[in-house]
Order: structure tokens, then sequence, then C-alpha cells
């Protein structure tokens, strides 16, 4: 019977992630641009090419610093046809419209410099159908090493009507590795092994964990961690992660249960704060505790359309979600662009071009975000400390993070009116408003759709 503890790297706790769909940040580096790349700010379509690269990354470091992220998450970047490189064609190699290997050295020295990190995305689940085994098959049938590293039905690969070969999600482009090879297992881990060793990366986000048989899943973070300790292995979760943990095969998930109340409560509206806390509440005894702490919180992602968006372009409710989640458990991230009020529907619309005009951002997004990070940077307590839910009725949210003797309270008005908080005869401290830096009292007075952030002390 497993009985220790889950135990995940202690730096995770301090992150605060930027997610960064490469293709589409930055160009830094047009000698490098595949052919037929669409002028930056054009609308996204399935297969449209813009130019964005590693070096781009680089060239924006000081801007990712100045908004104060700490660790990059980026959507994957080895060799691929795709503008999303979900269809690997080798796992070894970083894409050339990306500049290659050396841009990846370059980008990850750049960032341990700064004392920032990078996790990369592991897709293990599938390869691309250019992946030179799979390519193999093709060409050789039966008579390939690799005829057992796929699923096949017949003699020879099918694509059409139907492929006939097991692919994810039945796209063709996309065969998935059959895990039952050990052969399989030991390659795929090989490439776990080698960019951590070779270039120093901080971690994996696993794609389309919920796909990958748990043992696997498993044995990539015991190999990542054979590498590295530290080694921080999130996997990309959508259900109840719940199994994840018990099995010890995951650090954290990339949390969209908790994404999906964020958008029925501050969103769209749907429900009171109650309900919200109830949802919050059976998600939070579900999962061990040390994983509340280490799983990556979103409010948006390359997935999904922008949050900005599911508000109905509402800046307040964005703000009052973005408030949340910098001062909640786990780990919170930046999808890029959210943080200068980027809009998007359902991909390939939530993947559009960064928007570095600041004449056409957002800038008071990017202030209240930017000072929600330092917050969250500066106060251990919004890190690191215990969650205490102190009142959740009808539009109001309130709850304490403390840590040892610092409380923060939080309180969160979703109406469209302004309100008096009574708090409880149990907290007769007084208040630090930290985001308006003035001085208040019980009841707290809450502007329609806003926050407070309160230092309390005795």
């Amino acid at each position: 019977m497993r009985t220790e503890r889950l135990t995940t790297p202690d730096w995770i706790r301090d992150a605060i992630f930027y997610q960064i769909f490469p293709e589409r940040f930055f160009n830094g580096d047009p000698g490098n641009d595949p052919d037929g790349v669409w002028p930056w700010g054009d609308r996204p379509q399935s297969h449209s090419f813009f130019g964005g690269d590693l070096v781009g990354i680089v060239k924006k470091l000081d801007y990712l610093q100045r908004l104060g992220v700490n660790t990059l998450y980026l959507t994957p970047i080895f060799t691929a046809p795709s503008n999303h490189k979900y269809d690997t064609e080798d796992y070894f190699r970083v894409d050339p419209a990306f500049g290659g290997n050396a841009a990846l050295r370059r980008l990850i020295t750049e960032l341990h410099d700064r004392q920032m990190r990078i996790v990369l995305d592991g897709v293990f689940n599938h390869c691309g159908k250019t992946h030179p085994f799979f390519q193999d098959i093709i060409a050789r049938g039966p008579s390939s090493p690799y005829w057992n590293w796929f699923t096949l039905s017949g003699e020879q690969v099918v694509y059409k009507p139907q492929p006939n070969y097991v692919c994810w999600a039945g796209v063709a482009s996309m065969p998935e590795w059959n895990h039952r090879n050990p052969d399989v297992w030991e390659y795929l881990l090989s490439v776990v092994r080698y960019w951590i060793n070779e270039y120093k990366i901080d971690g994996w986000r696993l794609d389309t964990t919920e796909y990958l048989p748990p043992d696997f899943v498993r044995s990539v973070r015991s190999a990542a961690k054979e590498e590295n300790p530290d080694a921080y292995v999130m996997g990309e979760v959508m259900g109840l992660a719940t199994s994840w943990f018990k099995h010890d095969a995951l650090d954290g998930v990339m949390h969209y249960k908790l994404w999906e109340g964020l958008v029925s409560f501050f969103a769209k509206g749907e429900w009171d704060a109650g309900q919200f806390s109830n949802y919050l509440h059976g998600i939070w005894k579900s999962y061990p505790k040390e994983a509340n702490y280490t799983s990556y919180t979103l409010l948006g992602s390359h997935d999904k359309p922008r949050f900005l968006t599911l508000c109905n372009d509402d800046h307040r409710k964005f703000l009052l979600a973005a408030a949340f989640l910098f001062t909640f458990p786990g780990v919170p991230a930046i999808y890029y662009g959210d943080e200068i009020g980027m809009r998007g529907e359902e991909d390939p619309d939530c993947r559009r071009t960064f928007l570095w005009n600041e004449e056409k951002q957002d800038r008071n997004i990017f202030g209240v975000v930017k000072e929600l990070i330092k917050l969250r940077t500066e106060i251990r307590a919004l890190r690191r400390g215990e969650f205490v839910l102190i009142q959740a009725e009808e539009a109001i949210l309130a709850y304490l993070r403390q840590l040892g003797a610092e409380k923060i309270l939080i309180v969160i008005n979703t109406g469209n009116k302004p309100v008096s908080v009574k708090l409880p005869a149990s907290i007769k401290e007084n208040f630090y408003d930290l985001y308006l830096q003035e001085n208040t009292s019980s009841p707290i007075e809450v502007p329609a759709v806003g926050f407070r952030i309160l230092r309390c002390s005795g």
C-alpha cells in the first residue's frame, strides 16, 4: 500500500507561468520564416504561418520580466509540418522555423541567467505521419522494425476513407504510439531525459495525458526526476485528476476543472458565490493538498476561447477572475496576450499573433495584471498560505490566505452594485488595501464588479 506523501519541486509554489504559442508571439528572425508567412496581425486559419520563433521570445524577455512572470511554458517546438507542432517529426530537433537547437540553447541560457525557468511540451501519445518511424512502415510494411511501434489493421498503411491505424481523435496526421511496446517507452523516455540533461529544461507538460497509460506517465515523471530531482511534470487533464495523483504520476495538472468553474462564476455569471464555493470545495477535497498548490491554474490556453471573449468583453469580469487566480492556491498562468486584453474565439482564433502595438493594447488590464503579479510575488501568504473561506453568499466571495501571522483578506463582488461587506465578529483586525494602498475598516466597501485585497493587522 502506497502511503508516502506526494512530493513536488519546492520552486513551483513560487512560479508564475506565461504560456507561449511560439509561432504567434514574436518574429525575431525573419530569415528562418517558412514559406508563405501571413502578415502579422491577420486572423489565423488552421494552416496559416506567421513566423514567430524562439529568437522572438529572447528579444521579448525584458517585457516578460517587467510583467513579472518567472516561468515559461512553450507549446511544442520540435520539428513538425504544422504551425502548432503537435504532429512531431523529430523529437530531438527544434524546428528550423523556430531557429533550431541553437535558438533553444540561447533562450534557456538567457532565462536561467535571469533566474527564470522553462517547461516544454511533450507530445508522447502520438507523433506526426512524417515521423521517420511511421514513414518506414509506410515504405516497408510488416518488414519494418517499427511495425509494432504503431497499431494497424492490415498489411499496409491506409489513410482514406478512414485511417486503418490508431490515431489521436481519428486525425490521420497524428498516428498514436503503441505504448504496449517497451521499445516505444524507452524511445520516448530518452526524449524526456535528453532535453533535461543536455539543455537543462526545468520540466515537461504532457500533452493529452488522459490518452496515455498511467504507468507510462509515472515513468515519464520518474525519468525526469532521475535527471533533475527539481524537474516539474504536469499533465494536460481536462477531467478530474484525482487518479493521477493517487498514482504518483504527476506533480500537477493544467487545472481545467477549476477553469470551468471560473467561466461559470466570473465570465458567464451562471453561478452565485455559494455555488462556486461548493464547486471549489469539491475539487479541493478531491486532490492531495500538495497538488492543490502545485497545479497550473489558468484563465486561457491555446485550446480554449480567450477569457475576455468568454466575458463578452467585460473587462471588469476578466479582472475579477484574474484577482481570484493570483490570490488562490495553485500556480497561476497567463496565456500570452491575455494581459493586454487580446480576444479570440475557439481555435484557431484564440491563437492570434501578439498585439505589440501598445496603442491597441488594453493598458488598464495590463496594469492591473502586473500589479496582481507583483502582489503575488511579494506576499508569501498568497503563494503558500492556507485557504480559509470567510463568506460565499450571492455576489460576495471572501476568503483569507494565511501563513503564520500573515493574513491576507480577499473580497470579491460579482454584482452590479457596490456593497458593504460586514465581516464575522471573529475578524477584528485593521486592514490595509494592498492594491489601492490605503487603510480601511470593516465593513469593507467593495465596488460593483470589483475586488479588495487587504492585509490584516491586529
